[in-house]
C-alpha cells in the first residue's frame, strides 16, 4: 500500500490543488488547523474524499498558534528594528538553524524529534509546530496577493476590451508573478515539516510512505541532503487528464503502479510489466495537459532505517507539475 503525503506545505493554492488531482485520487496532509474548516481548495478536496487530514496534537496546536501569534505582534510593533529582532533570533531556537540533516535522521530513529524545551515559557514548545503555523500565514497572504493581482489584471482587461469595443475580455494575468512559496525559507520547511511527521508517528502507520510536491525547490533541496536513491523515474513529458476526463482513474492506478514496483522492486503487480516511458502513458494521448512526474526512493533517509516501520524500508519523493 502507498501512502502519499503532501509535502512539505499545510495549505495549497488551485494551481497546486490541480496539480496534484492530475497525478493522485488520495493524498495526506498534515493537519495544523486543528481539525477546523479548511481553506479552499482544500475543502473542496476533503468534501470528495481525495484530502485526508493527519490530525496533530490540538494542546501543542494551541501552543504553538499563541507562540506564532505572539511572534507577528511583537514583529508588528518592533518593524525595522534590527537589534530586536537580532534579540528575537537569539531567544527562539526555532528561527535557528540547530537541526540539520543528520540530526534530523538520529531525531526520527530515536523518535525524539518534534519537541525542544522553551526556558522562557516553562513549557514545552514544539517550535517545528510554530514554523508550519508561520509557514502557513505566509503561504497564504502569498496566496492571497497573488489572487488579488490576477482580479485586478483580469478587471484592467475587461476596461480596455470595453473602451475598444472588444467582444472577448478574457484574458492570462499579466502581472510579474511572485516566487512560489516553496522558494522561501526551502530547508527549513523540510526541517520543520519532517519533525513535526515524525511526531504524528505518520512513518509508523504501515504502507509505503511517499511524500508528494509541486515545488520543484522543495524537490532539489530534499535530494541533496537525502543521499543516494536506491531507485529514480524522470519523465519530463506525459499526458494527464482532468478531474472531468474518462482516463483520470485510469492514470492515477497507474502511477500508484509504478510507484509500488519502484519500492518492491521484482515484487510487481500481476500483469503488469514495468516499461514506464511508453506503454503506462500511451494510452493518454488524447489528453491535451502535459506533465512532468519525477521520483526517487530511498532506503529510509541516509542512516535511518524503516524497515521495521513499513514493507520493505522503502521511502519515497515525488515532484509532480503540469507543463500546459
Amino acid at each position: 500500500m502507498i501512502n502519499f503525503y503532501f509535502f512539505p506545505f499545510t495549505v495549497m493554492d488551485e494551481r497546486q490543488a490541480k496539480t496534484l488531482s492530475c497525478f493522485f485520487d488520495d493524498f495526506n496532509v498534515l493537519d495544523i488547523h486543528g481539525g477546523g474548516v479548511l481553506p479552499e481548495p482544500m475543502a473542496s478536496l476533503a468534501a470528495k474524499g481525495t484530502l485526508k487530514r493527519v490530525y496533530l496534537d490540538k494542546e501543542e496546536l494551541a501552543l504553538a498558534e499563541q507562540k506564532a501569534r505572539a511572534y507577528l505582534d511583537w514583529a508588528t510593533i518592533h518593524k525595522g528594528n534590527e537589534k530586536n529582532l537580532r534579540a528575537l533570533i537569539r531567544e527562539n531556537v526555532f528561527f535557528k538553524d540547530d537541526s540539520g540533516v543528520a540530526a534530523i535522521r538520529a531525531g526520527i530513529r530515536h523518535r525524539t524529534v518534534g519537541h525542544d524545551p522553551d526556558t522562557t515559557t516553562g513549557r514545552d514548545i514544539n517550535k517545528s509546530l510554530v514554523f508550519l503555523k508561520l509557514a502557513d500565514i505566509h503561504d497564504r497572504e502569498h496566496q492571497a496577493i497573488e489572487t488579488a493581482l490576477d482580479a485586478l489584471d483580469q478587471e484592467n482587461a475587461a476596461l480596455i476590451a470595453e473602451l475598444k469595443g472588444d467582444g472577448d475580455i478574457s484574458v492570462s494575468a499579466n502581472h510579474a508573478k511572485t516566487s512560489e512559496p516553496g522558494q522561501a525559507m526551502t530547508e527549513k520547511r523540510i526541517q520543520a515539516w519532517f519533525k513535526t511527521a515524525a511526531d504524528a508517528e505518520i512513518f509508523d502507520q504501515g504502507g509505503i510512505p511517499v511524500l508528494i510536491t509541486t515545488s520543484r525547490a522543495i524537490m532539489d533541496e530534499f535530494l541533496t541532503g537525502a543521499g543516494k536513491a536506491i531507485n529514480a523515474l524522470d519523465i519530463d513529458s506525459i499526458k494527464v487528464h482532468e478531474n472531468n476526463c474518462e482516463f483520470i482513474k485510469q492514470l492515477h492506478l497507474k502511477i500508484k503502479a509504478i510507484l509500488y514496483q519502484m519500492a518492491q522492486g521484482e515484487q510487481v503487480p500481476q500483469g503488469l510489466t514495468f516499461d514506464p516511458e511508453k506503454k503506462y502513458f500511451e494510452d493518454a494521448a488524447q489528453g491535451s495537459v502535459t506533465g512532468r512526474i519525477q521520483i526517487r526512493f530511498f532506503s529510509g533517509l541516509g542512516d535511518v532505517n524503516l524497515i521495521e516501520k513499513n514493507p520493505g524500508g522503502q521511502i519515497g519523493v515525488c515532484l509532480v507539475e503540469l507543463n500546459s
